[in-house]
């Protein structure tokens, strides 16, 4: 079974088994897709890459962005179109909107991207505003994903302003409501970065 088989078999439950509680991390997700980096105004266009069912796309909405998905996973296509119409089609990390728009996301699929030099380029083309992704820290596997080596690679491409931070919030967990306040106060705080060598990804702006 290849990776996009695999998504379409998981598509109709994907957020419900992959999060513990989905719409608070899509939410949080939103919220710093708006506020992380130069922030986005009502009615900009996010593009969002290996969307999956369209998770983000129901937050931005509801907070007045306009929204983009494309996912090579038919499947969650479907899904996703059930809320989000024609917003969201099938394409893959190739794809380009017939539009620019004012932000790109890439979230928990960077990683699978072939060449990351020229995807960076390539959406650099197209992304009036900011590119947003986020990365796993505790990849071990050289020249995987890695702040460095991230930073030279988005400088390379044109991108200005790279700014890196923790994203506190488990995916597969939730913590007691005071923990989980602790962790948000922390996230923008010099050092908190340390955290992430134990979980949770980062979560990066890359102003265009």
């Amino acid at each position: 079974m290849n990776l996009v088989d695999k998504y379409d078999a998981m598509a109709e439950h994907y957020s419900d088994a992959d999060y513990a509680d989905a719409e608070r991390y899509y939410a949080r997700r939103a919220k710093l897709v708006i506020e992380h980096g130069p922030p986005l105004q009502t009615g900009s266009v996010v593009l969002d890459i290996a969307c999956g069912d369209g998770g983000l796309g129901r937050q931005l909405l509801e907070r007045g962005i306009e929204y983009q998905g494309v996912d090579a996973s038919e499947g969650m296509v479907d899904v996703a179109r059930r809320e989000l119409g024609e917003r969201v089609v099938v394409g893959d990390f190739g794809f380009e909107p017939s539009r620019p728009v004012d932000a790109t996301t890439i979230f928990r699929a960077l990683v699978l991207v072939p060449d990351r030099g020229s995807f960076f380029e390539r959406v650099r083309s197209f992304t009036k505003k900011k590119l947003l992704f986020d990365f796993d820290p505790r990849l071990r596997d050289p020249g995987a994903l890695d702040g460095r080596a991230l930073r030279r690679e988005l400088s390379a491409a044109g991108w200005k302003d790279i700014r890196m931070r923790p994203f506190l919030l488990p995916q597969r967990a939730t913590f007691p409501p005071s923990m989980q306040r602790l962790l948000y106060a922390l996230e923008p705080l010099p050092g908190a970065r340390v955290v992430t060598r134990i979980r949770f990804p980062v979560f990066v702006s890359a102003s265009a």
